[in-house]
């Protein structure tokens, strides 16, 4: 059987059962690598308020989950500063809600050591978000 036909008909069995990419894969192992978790800088340019939120990702029977904490709230007071929110594995892409937002998106941006994960739009409040392993 040709080689390619074979990894197709593979990857539409793998996406029939619903397993991750292997590039999902590789974000999955990215998120979870830092031991001490990520910081996130978020700041939404309209408003001036920024701030920090600190994620740990752990993965719990294939499904990976974000512990959150706002280490700095910013200009706004934040009545909820700790969270869990399911996260969401595309071949290219990070999507969770946050404590105080919702649909933040991020994308790995491999020309940037510092920052490797960026929001590919602002998310629903609009903040622009950027992190780094702790």
């Amino acid at each position: 059987m040709n080689k390619k036909l074979l990894a197709v008909i593979v990857g539409f069995i793998l996406t029939i059962l619903g397993a991750l990419s292997v590039h999902a894969q590789d974000l999955k192992a990215m998120l979870l690598k830092p031991a001490n978790g990520w910081a996130f800088e978020w700041n939404n340019p309209d408003t001036g308020n920024r701030g920090i939120t600190e994620a740990v990702f752990e993965d719990r029977g294939g499904k990976v989950v974000a512990k959150l904490y706002i280490a700095d709230v910013g200009a706004v007071s934040a009545p909820v500063r700790n969270c869990e929110r399911d996260v969401t594995l595309t071949s290219d892409t990070i999507s969770f809600d946050l404590c105080r937002d919702s649909g933040l998106v991020l994308i790995v941006d491999p020309r940037d050591a510092v920052y490797p994960l960026k929001s590919m739009k602002r998310s629903n409040n609009g903040y622009s978000w950027k992190g780094r392993a702790k």
